[in-house]
This record gives C-alpha cells, structure tokens and sequence, in this order.
C-alpha cells in the first residue's frame, strides 16, 4: 500500500509570465516570484467559467499566490490579485511590450532563485507602459538595459573597456561597452554626451527613479541602435512577441 505524502501550502508573491493551455480545463502557467525566481506552476480547472483561478491565472497579474509544491512543478490552490494592470490590458501595443518584458524574462530567470529588483523592474515597467510620461520604446530601452544588469551582463557605460580612461566616447559592440577615441575600433559607434550619460543613468539610478526622464529624438535613435545591437548579443533567442511588436511599428 502506497504512502500519500502531504504537502504544505506555501504563499508567494509574483507576476504571471505567461499561461499556457492545457488538456480541457486547465493551465500551464509561469510565475515570477519575489522568493523563488522563475516557478512552473498547473492550475487544474483553471479555464472553467466559474472557477476561482480563472482571475489570478491571466497573464501581467501580480499578486499573492498560494501553491502545493510538487516534485517538478507547483499546483496553483488560491491566491489573491493586487493589481491586474487593466490598462495594459486594454492597450495592443502595450500587450506586446508587456509580452515581450515576460518573454526575456521567463528566458533568462532562474528558477529557485528570488530576486526582488527584477520583479520590481517587470512591476514599474507595466507601469510606464500605462502612464505613458515615457515613450514606449524608451521604456523598452529602459528595460533591457537594467535587466541585463541584475543578469551581471552590465554594459561598461563610465570608462574604456580596453585602458580604463574616463574619456570614453564611442560604443564598441565587441568589446561590450564604451571605448576612448585612442582605443577606438572599426566597429565603434561615436555617441553624444547626452546618450552616454543616458546609459549610465539607467545603468546605476534606482528604480524608483528610472522612469522619470525624457530623451530627444537624436539620443532615442542613438540608444536604439546600440541597446539593440548590445542586447541581442547577449541575449540571442528570437521572440515571436518582438517580431509582433515589430510588425506595429
């Protein structure tokens, strides 16, 4: 006779990344969560209309979420939204960003591993794309360059790269980050002052303060060209959500 192990409820706090269905009724759903990073987790009769995980199982949901932990996923019991981000919801093109912001981090989270600081940039990034002070592509911007940060794949933005001089003026994609003019190489991107200290405000401000500037269309264009180029270099999966976000623009 077999022995029916019983496990303990646990509750974490988290952003749905994305849902997925599965079989007739139920879910597939990926959790970023504050306490243990990037979780797997089956919503059993979660499609059904009357069903009480049918609200907290959508995708950009951020609240509490109550689990069963099992051997290779988590079962979704119960939970509780703190804030649905109706807005974005509402909005395609903020759809798309805010798919896209899930995407790379469902790519790059590691599960197991909680960390505050990526869960707070996802958080305040849906709230950018909502308030739209910032446009939605320097917002974007924003995003990729402060998450490969907490991933440890920060761009050197206050120094040369190669002789460590002060005086760094250019973008240089193969040595990951800024160059002076004597270490300049067939591949570097002159830059205005006004792009560099915008890489390094991203790169060091905190987040409670990283979306409250604005930039012209000259330095959008700049940040652009290089977030774009350094961002999928260390990042090289293609995502279906971008080649949409693509196709809008």
């Amino acid at each position: 006779m077999g022995i029916k192990v019983m496990r303990d409820k646990i509750e974490l706090t988290g952003i749905v990344l994305s849902s997925m269905m599965v079989g007739d009724y139920d879910k597939r759903i990926v959790i970023l969560t504050k306490e243990r990073g990037k979780i797997t987790a089956f919503a059993k009769g979660a499609r059904r209309p009357n069903s009480p995980l049918l609200g907290i199982s959508e995708p950009f949901n951020y609240g509490k979420f109550v689990l069963i932990e099992g051997y290779d996923a988590y079962r979704l019991t119960g939970g509780e939204v703190k804030e649905y981000f109706l807005e974005l919801k509402n909005d395609i093109e903020g759809i798309c960003y805010a798919t896209y912001f899930c995407d790379i981090l469902e790519y790059l989270s590691v599960e197991g591993v909680g960390d505050i600081n990526v869960l707070n940039l996802l958080y305040l990034s849906f709230k950018a794309l909502i308030k739209k002070e910032i446009s939605n592509t320097l917002v974007r911007r924003v995003f990729e360059v402060k998450v490969l940060v907490y991933d440890g794949e920060a761009m050197e933005t206050f120094a040369c790269v190669k002789c460590g001089s002060k005086d760094a003026v250019a973008f240089s994609l193969r040595y990951n980050g800024l160059v002076c003019n004597a270490c300049k190489v067939t591949d570097s991107r002159q830059l205005m002052d006004s792009t560099i200290y915008t890489l390094q405000y991203i790169v060091c401000t905190s987040l409670d303060k990283l979306f409250s500037f604005q930039v012209k269309n000259e330095v959008q264009e700049e940040l652009d060209e290089v977030v774009e180029a350094y961002f999928s270099k260390h990042v090289p999966k293609k995502f279906n959500s971008l080649e949409i976000l693509s196709s809008l623009s």
